[in-house]
């Protein structure tokens, strides 16, 4: 059976996911929110995400509106991107470390003319000061907080009525925003139609045969299209379960995977690396996982399997465009540390500076070509020059450079573009620089990795100050802090005289890092003085 007869191009909207979910798995259980308990069987669930889009549509939120979602995992945070999936508004999900400057930025470039907040997150919002833009907040309740923000509470809209919105939607319609650390550049909004959001999810089932009686244990943040498409979509699309974290916990991960049942859950970057540096014990393999995505791979990923008792895969994907790559259950033991091969409806391409096609074995940039309908994002929102640079000669550019060998494998190499990788969040050098060099005192400021102790990276300043000015590090991190999401909030800083540059006047990064790399004494360590940056 082909691709298109199990999920045709039609059926791909959330309207029509869940009315087709439904109408085969009515009383299955679909979401169980582990801090309480409560549970949902498809039936109910869809009732929720219905009453909650028609709340919705008597506040004015219709088809084509843009609400930003700056919320906690919760079941009324993914019910909320259902219902707005539901009728054809645009959802902006927000990364809930955001605060100051960057949050502005995502709210004012999104065009967001409502919000669904957590009320432990309004006093964010609260501090902006006046958002003109803004005509709705609607207020998703969270344990215990104290609401710093008029608004619509959620519960209030739930007492609408619970049949199916009567909006039409269709699959090429716009269904979110889902912004990028912004690598070379402002972060950007990847325009995801209603297809391309639910194959995001769909392919991840395809690639690793996810199966009905699969339950998806996520506690990954619902604002990363990993939890939200990749896990909670994609139980939804094979008819599985969903039993949704908080968060991530290393003291809590293995007693919540234990008590759901879950049979699949993703970790991200050094997520797998703090599993396994927790002490042994005799229960390790009392669960009942049987995949595990664990993207990068990790070096102890054949121990890891021995030790838990279950398998790890792997991909390579973006939100900038797809899931593009897996690396599957089967995949031959030489292979492993690769990021697997092309799924179905993905070509890849390596490429030289000049975009000619590179010979196996080669590193060059991957570049990548959706051959599905609506099956990849449509471009950069309000940013037709970026869009357009991204995917010239109808290959989506992913400013990452690769190997595939002559099995068709895919190996990652490094980046082309300027991103810092720190515990699974791509993080723009240019947003932190922008950021730092706002302060007054300072002329002009470099962002840039330097290597972990344990893996990934750790965010490191160079900065220039205006003549006659005068700043503490402290000082510094503290402008830092009030203005960026936390995990950009740099660890080293170090004032200088001036930067390496070429010719043309351009900052030579690659000079700081290897310098940094080799000596990091110059700079000053918020780590060793003591200081904790807190969510």
């Amino acid at each position: 059976m082909t691709r298109e007869a199990t999920w045709p191009l039609h059926e791909l909207t959330m309207a029509a996911a869940w009315r087709r979910q439904v109408a085969a798995h009515a009383e299955k259980p679909y979401l169980h929110w582990l801090p309480d308990g409560r549970r949902w069987s498809y039936r109910e669930a869809d009732a929720a995400i219905n009453r909650l889009a028609n709340g919705l549509l008597a506040e004015g939120v219709s088809h084509g509106t843009h609400v930003a979602l700056f919320a906690e995992n919760s079941p009324e945070h993914l019910f909320a991107f259902c219902a707005l999936g539901k009728i054809g508004a645009v959802a902006v999900p927000v990364n809930t470390a955001c605060r100051g400057e960057v949050l502005r930025y995502y709210l004012d470039q999104s065009d967001a003319t409502a919000l669904l907040v957590s009320e432990d997150l309004a006093d964010r919002i609260a501090a902006l000061g006046p958002l003109p833009h803004l005509r709705r907040t609607v207020l998703l309740p969270s344990a215990g907080a104290a609401c710093a923000l008029p608004g619509i509470p959620c519960a209030a809209l739930m007492q609408a009525s619970d049949a199916p919105p009567d909006t039409a939607v269709k699959p090429s319609d716009l269904a979110m925003l889902a912004y990028t650390s912004g690598t070379t550049g402002p972060s950007k909004g990847c325009m995801h139609s209603q297809a391309s959001s639910l194959i995001f999810g769909l392919s991840n089932a395809e690639t690793h045969g996810h199966r009905a009686d699969d339950v998806f244990y996520v506690c990954l943040p619902l604002f990363h299209m990993n939890a939200l498409q990749t896990q909670s979509l994609c139980a939804l699309l094979v008819g599985g379960s969903v039993a949704l974290s908080s968060r991530f916990s290393v003291s809590q991960f293995w007693p919540e995977v234990r008590a759901s049942g879950a049979t699949i859950t993703n970790l991200l970057g050094s997520m797998a690396a703090f599993l396994w540096a927790a002490p042994e014990a005799g229960g390790d393999r009392d669960n009942r996982l049987r995949m595990v995505s664990a993207t990068p791979l990790p070096k102890f990923a054949e121990a890891f399997e021995q030790r838990f008792g279950l398998k790890l895969v792997s991909n390579y994907g973006l939100s900038d465009y797809a899931m593009a790559t897996g690396f599957t259950t089967d995949a031959p033991a030489e292979k492993r540390g690769s990021a697997g091969r092309a799924r179905d409806g993905i070509e890849i391409r390596i490429v030289d500076d000049d975009d000619a096609p590179l010979p196996a074995g080669q590193p060059g940039e991957i570049l990548l070509r959706s051959n599905r309908a609506w099956g990849a994002a449509g471009g950069y929102w309000k940013m037709p020059a970026a869009t357009l640079e991204a995917t010239r000669n109808l290959w989506f550019h992913t400013g990452d450079r690769g190997i595939l060998d002559t099995d068709g494998y895919l190996w990652f190499v490094d980046r082309k573009k300027d991103s810092i990788r720190r515990r699974g969040e791509n993080i723009s050098a240019y947003e932190v620089e922008q950021i730092v060099a706002r302060h007054p005192a300072v002329a002009e400021a470099a962002a840039f990795a330097i290597p972990a102790e344990t893996s990934e990276d750790e965010v490191a300043v160079a900065v220039i100050l205006k003549p006659g000015s005068t700043l503490a590090e402290a000082e510094l991190l503290a402008h830092c802090v009030a203005n960026m999401t936390y995990f950009m909030v740099p660890r080293f800083i170090r004032f200088v005289a001036e930067f390496p540059r070429t010719p043309s006047q351009k900052v030579e990064k690659h000079r700081l890092k290897t310098a940094a790399a080799e000596d990091r004494s110059p700079f000053w360590d918020r780590v060793a003085a003591g200081i904790e940056v807190r969510r």
